[in-house]
């Protein structure tokens, strides 16, 4: 008997259950009504214990890729592992007949990026999707709909800023050299942003060339080891786009008062900001002390939604047949912008 594609689950593998790849597999677990968590593999075993805890029973657990890739039954993965291994995990997964949902970025480097899209058209009957989530925002996603009409009039300059809360113990020094650094890490979500919001291809004479050059800049605040890794907990980036839009965005991984994510985009027409006092809710708090907000403590608070959004689009494009909402060629755009900021940054010169 034939299940109806609208009963019918989508079976879901998480390959790499860490900060990142947990809050996918209990989204997806109990967040998306289409897909079942059968299988999870991480080579930490206390990391597959809280996953044992935190899922359902039918969830089961491996540490070898191979060995859930080929025995567990899962028809897609979601690969959260270490940037580093992004390419290599993807290309197994398609070996093995499964549709992907990769984690940004593809690779650290624009080569390796280039290898596994053009590896990704042996593969047409399996879709693969990238993790950039803001697209899936709705404040974000309300702004996209306010530069199509048309109503901010010519678009020509964007800022945005991605700061983490500091973090004394920084975690990210000892991933740093596998990262890609901070303009890969933590920018390759404000440049596709960029990219997406202002609909850079669609404006630049040769879509093929969508960067005039960039600028980059970058300090080691609280954490002076990251400059024997050519990284920084704070950066600035200055992308000069082919169709005239001026980009600038600041990262950092040193902010007090938790997470702060905005943007600004500037018409000719209008100027729209997207969460400028970086507050978590409405709430004022007076006191002796005077008026404050609350902010996010982290960048999965800021997009909770989104992150569930961006699965159930995933898992409705498999079950479906659709097409992927942010495929590998948004990805590899944003990968060869990224890799442009790096290199200036360590130059010191524009790129």
């Amino acid at each position: 008997m034939t299940i109806p594609v609208q009963q019918r689950k989508l079976k879901v593998g998480i390959l790499g259950v860490g900060r990142m790849g947990s809050i996918h597999a209990k989204n997806f677990a109990y967040n998306v009504p289409r897909a079942e968590v059968i299988a999870v593999c991480d080579k930490l075993q206390t990391n597959l214990e809280r996953m044992g805890r935190d899922l359902p029973a039918i969830a089961k657990a491996y540490k070898d890729v191979d060995d859930m890739f080929q025995n567990s039954g899962i028809e897609a993965v979601l690969i959260a592992t270490e940037t580093s291994t992004h390419a290599a995990m993807a290309e197994k997964a398609w070996s093995y007949g499964l549709h992907v949902f990769l984690e940004k970025p593809i690779s650290v480097d624009v080569e390796t990026s280039k290898r596994v899209v053009e590896a990704s058209k042996k593969y047409p009957h399996l879709q693969t999707m990238i993790g950039f989530v803001r697209r899936f925002d709705e404040s974000l996603d309300e702004l996209k709909g306010m530069v199509e009409s048309g109503s901010l009039g010519k678009i020509h300059m964007f800022r945005s800023g991605s700061t983490d809360p500091y973090d004394p113990s920084g975690f990210f020094v000892k991933f740093s050299a596998t990262s890609g650094g901070i303009f890969t890490d933590v920018g390759v979500h404000d440049i596709d942003q960029a990219s997406w919001l202002v609909g850079v291809p669609n404006g630049c004479p040769n879509p093929k060339r969508e960067v005039h050059c960039v600028a980059a800049f970058g300090q080691s605040v609280q954490h002076p080891e990251l400059a024997a890794l050519g990284d920084a907990d704070n950066g600035v980036g200055i992308v000069e786009f082919t169709n005239g839009v001026l980009f600038t965005c600041h990262l950092g991984r040193t902010q007090r008062n938790g997470h702060e994510c905005y943007c600004e985009v500037y018409g000719t027409e209008q100027k729209v900001i997207i969460n400028g006092q970086a507050t978590a809710n409405r709430m004022e708090i007076r006191d002796k002390h005077g008026i404050r907000t609350e902010s996010h403590d982290s960048h999965f608070t800021r997009f909770k939604e989104a992150f569930i959004k961006e699965l159930q689009a995933f898992t409705d494009c498999v079950l479906d047949d659709k097409p992927p909402h942010v495929n590998l060629n948004d990805a590899l755009q944003a990968s060869k912008i990224t890799t442009a900021l790096t290199l200036a940054f360590h130059s010191g010169q524009y790129v």
